[in-house]
């Protein structure tokens, strides 16, 4: 478990689709296909799996781990919810795209249209933002 929080921030953002539950806590480590990951037992799992088993219980057979923030690097346990492989579609499909993975919502406002695909304003900002000062550090270093 110790090794499991090491790759957690709890000081993620509030998600705009659901602001009731509360921050995400964000994964830090490894990702894939938008997931994070977590070795255990010499095999690779997604890291809400963990999250799930280690803090809530273990995933009955047949269920998948939903993300109620639908923040897909979240692995907070009162984010996630055990639900047929059936529900989990349907609130897939409810919720198509409505948010990046950090939970920002995709208005007109805050939505880039770049090679035919959506991209989050709120976050490509804050990674120019974080390119500037690391290369105005750089530039102050030399």
């Amino acid at each position: 478990m110790e090794r499991f929080e090491e790759k957690v921030n709890r000081d993620g953002p509030t998600p705009e689709y659901r602001p009731e539950l509360g921050a995400c806590w964000l994964w830090t480590a490894a990702t894939a296909d938008g997931y994070g990951r977590f070795g255990r037992d010499g095999k690779s799992n997604q890291a809400h799996v963990v999250s799930h088993e280690l803090y809530v219980g273990p995933v009955p057979d047949g269920y998948e781990v939903d993300h109620l923030c639908r923040v897909t690097l979240c692995v907070r346990p009162t984010h996630l919810e055990a639900v047929t492989g059936a529900e989990n579609l349907r609130r897939q499909a409810e919720a198509q795209w409505t948010n990046c993975k950090y939970g920002h919502l995709f208005t007109p406002e805050n939505t880039l249209r770049q090679h035919g695909r959506r991209r989050c304003r709120t976050c490509k900002n804050a990674a120019q933002l974080k390119y500037d000062r690391a290369r105005r550090s750089k530039e102050i270093a030399e």
